[in-house]
């Protein structure tokens, strides 16, 4: 019962405009020469396009078949998604439990994500460095995101700074007296959760419900590099004999975190993928120091 309950929140989480049909045994119908505004979705039921429709398509669970035209993404977490010779799709496709299917002479302008781990993982990976650029349009959207990531890891970074200066700073001192140590964990746990999270991602994707939790792990993932980011600011902007407080060094620190930021804001504008990388191999070293000292609660008795 709770589980009809969580698809039935989730299908008016992705109800639009045109509202959820509660038919269920009954196909959703944008007939030809039909047009939508908006999007449309449902939650177990099949759609077909014939006409126009200037949203997104969305089912949790049904098959959808587009023979008109889609402005927005088609997206159907457990059903099959077909793309007839006359269909086009302005945005991605995503059938993460499904097939994916493409008749000659379909138009796809986006990403095609399909069903299976392995390869919707690549589909993914793909979306992240695509193998093809062009126009201003790609410029300005790598530029705009690279801009966004950079406002938002610097927000986060001042926030640890702010609500757990004591913890910063103690990861920051293990960090500086235990760098080797520090450095081998954090590249390790890297290491480690790289090769467990690449095949959970694909499953996960490929699953009815997954992509939910995998959004909740990559979220819980990076609130961890984040901390590792600013502890590492942290020990680069400190000097021996200056106290952890020292309001200079709090300075040096907000000038070593923009830094770092900016550094990896321009390579993910770039290249996502590799900005991605770059992200997690800096941050390393922060988080297994902020590991050594338990969260920074704790210094190691080595360290003392």
């Amino acid at each position: 019962m709770k589980r009809h309950i969580l698809l039935l929140l989730l299908g008016l989480w992705l109800m639009p405009s045109t509202g959820l049909a509660l038919a269920q045994n009954e196909m959703l119908v944008i007939a030809a020469g039909q047009h939508v505004a908006g999007n449309v979705a449902t939650i177990a039921q099949d759609i077909r396009v014939d006409g126009t429709v200037d949203g997104d398509v969305t089912s949790w669970n049904g098959a959808i078949t587009i023979s008109g035209s889609v402005g927005g993404d088609v997206v159907s977490y457990g059903g099959d998604v077909t793309v007839g010779a006359t269909g086009r799709v302005g945005g991605h496709i995503l059938a993460s439990a499904g097939v994916l299917n493409q008749a000659p002479g379909a138009i796809v302008d986006g990403q095609k994500i399909n069903g299976g781990a392995g390869e919707a993982l690549a589909s993914l990976l793909d979306l992240l460095n695509p193998a093809s650029s062009a126009g201003p349009d790609y410029v300005l959207g790598r530029l705009l995101f690279g801009v966004a990531l950079a406002v938002l890891l610097t927000a986060f970074c001042l926030l640890y700074t702010a609500f757990w200066p004591g913890r910063i700073a103690l990861a920051g001192v293990t960090l500086r007296q235990l760098p080797g140590r520090a450095l081998t964990l954090g590249l390790l746990t890297t290491v480690a959760l790289a090769l467990a999270l690449l095949p959970l991602a694909g499953l996960l994707v490929a699953s009815v419900v997954g992509v939910p939790v995998l959004l909740a792990l990559l979220a819980l993932l990076l609130a961890l590099y984040v901390y590792g980011l600013v502890a590492l600011a942290r020990m680069l902007s400190t000097h021996g004999g200056i106290p952890l407080n020292d309001g200079a060094t709090s300075g040096r620190m907000v000038a070593f975190t923009l830094a770092l930021v900016l550094l990896i804001a321009v390579v993910v504008a770039l290249t996502p993928l590799w900005g991605l990388a770059l992200f997690f191999l800096v941050a390393s070293p922060g988080l297994g120091a902020v590991v050594l000292s338990r969260g920074g609660l704790a210094q190691p008795i080595t360290a003392r």
